[in-house]
């Protein structure tokens, strides 16, 4: 039987959304695929809370990262990049992969960034044509002050706003639009309840004119936004796109989004939010500290330091060997002494923190005897 998954992505998927996954394969073109394609990305853009276009991309959510970063910053342009843990490092090294000369602002992996070193960055860099952020950190669990960030970009530049909600959309409040994102990154198999196949871009009217108008070529056929959009204007009559689309993902991630909207996604996370309740307060009772002040935690994730002594690898493997379920460890200096645990998606319930935390005890009382 598969481990029940309890990571940070992907994610353990609802009876529906397996069911879609095994309905029989279906063309990614026509009347028909178009009505499906366009649903799908209407409901994206509830989640999103955009009313600008969502291209989905056959691939992970750093690859729309890479798309975004590709398409709308030129070699040589300066964007200014938050990091505070492995994915702040992720899309520090997707612009410089790009060309683009960053501007690191920089934070401790167990603190959120600053909005103020992002004002003083901005005025140290007037000819910044980016700010690039993560939003949910999924190394460490650090929520970074997104609306607090997009206010100072808004108010001290005309630079574009890229975040990575790969991991923190709809388990955590982002509006795209009201706080003027302008390339909003995320995919299919982390709080969106589906699949893994699917990378998301949410991009701004004033982000689709640079690309649109930029003075050169793309460097990459299928990284570029401005072939995508040509796409959506020109064929969207019966191929909105210019590749094939795994169509089984597309209709899984419909099927999860459904289901999502139908509950609501405050709703939801309120849901996920008591998981993270019943799941923190387990882990202090057995002596396992949370990793960050639980003000910086969202409701889809939790880190904890173990116990003395305690590897967290050997937590993993015992949950994993001996209770069937699948968490993982801390990256970098903190993989042996942090456990991460992802509690998103609409398949998971309060059981399964039931038996993740007996699990861990069990574990503890073998390693720690009374």
């Amino acid at each position: 039987m598969p481990a029940k998954l309890m990571i940070p992505g992907p994610i353990e998927l609802e009876p529906e959304v397996l069911q879609t996954l095994a309905q029989p394969a279906v063309p990614h073109y026509g009347d028909a695929w178009v009505s499906v394609h366009n649903e799908t990305v209407g409901l994206l853009q509830q989640v999103f809370q955009t009313q600008n276009y969502v291209f989905m991309f056959p691939g992970s959510g750093s690859l729309g990262l890479d798309a975004a970063a590709h398409s709308a910053f030129l070699p040589g342009e300066t964007v200014i990049a938050g990091n505070n843990g492995w994915f702040g490092e992720r899309i520090t090294d997707i612009l410089k992969s790009n060309g683009v000369n960053v501007v690191p602002v920089e934070a401790d992996p167990r603190q959120a960034l600053d909005p103020q070193a992002f004002r003083e960055a901005l005025r140290a860099n007037p000819q910044a044509t980016g700010v690039a952020v993560v939003h949910l950190e999924t190394s460490t669990s650090v929520l970074n002050p997104i609306k607090e960030i997009a206010d100072v970009v808004r108010q001290n530049s005309d630079a574009l706003l890229m975040v990575d909600a790969v991991t923190g959309l709809a388990g955590a409040e982002l509006q795209t639009d009201a706080w003027g994102i302008d390339l909003c990154v995320s995919a299919s198999q982390k709080a969106l309840g589906g699949p893994a196949g699917l990378g998301l871009v949410a991009v701004s009217p004033r982000a689709q004119a640079r690309i649109d108008n930029r003075p050169e070529a793309g460097r990459s056929w299928y990284l570029d936004l401005k072939r995508w959009n040509w796409f959506v204007e020109n064929w969207a009559d019966w191929h909105p796109f210019p590749v094939t689309m795994p169509t089984a993902v597309v209709l899984a991630l419909r099927t999860s989004l459904k289901s999502l909207l139908a509950e609501g996604v405050e709703t939801r996370r309120a849901r996920w939010q008591a998981m993270a309740d019943h799941l923190r307060a387990g882990l202090r009772d057995l002596e396992m500290p949370l990793f960050v002040p639980e003000a910086m935690m969202t409701s889809i994730l939790t880190a904890a330091y173990c116990p003395e002594g305690i590897n967290s690898v050997a937590i993993r493997d015992y949950l994993l060997e001996e209770c069937n379920i699948q968490i993982t460890t801390g990256f970098g200096k903190f993989k042996e002494q942090v456990i991460r645990v992802g509690h998103m998606g609409g398949a998971l319930t309060d059981a399964d923190i039931t038996q993740l935390l007996a699990g861990i005890e069990a574990f503890l009382n073998e390693r720690q005897p009374n």
